[in-house]
């Protein structure tokens, strides 16, 4: 069976100050949020890849968010209330 590549043009224009907004459409499909990065890789050709940069360190940024990270000081759960005996 062949499948053919379909193309879905997407315009953004470009404004006075040389900024674009990428389309809802293409945050949607690269999943881009707040703080993400973009990687524009040129052709020969004159086309323009746009990727979305999501590496490692902007996981972490955003785990540390979410769960501390190392010098992060532990939660003071209180005295002991006694010994757990396990046979």
């Amino acid at each position: 069976m062949d499948v053919k590549n379909r193309e879905n043009v997407v315009v953004a224009k470009v404004t006075s100050k040389n900024q674009i907004t990428i389309p809802k459409e293409i945050r949607t499909k690269l999943n881009l949020k707040k703080h993400d990065n973009v990687e524009f890789v040129t052709k020969d050709n004159g086309e323009v890849v746009i990727k979305s940069k999501n590496d490692l360190w902007s996981v972490v940024k955003e785990q540390e968010k979410k769960y501390g990270n190392l010098s992060t000081p532990e939660i003071d759960w209180g005295e002991d209330v006694g010994v757990e005996v396990i046979d």
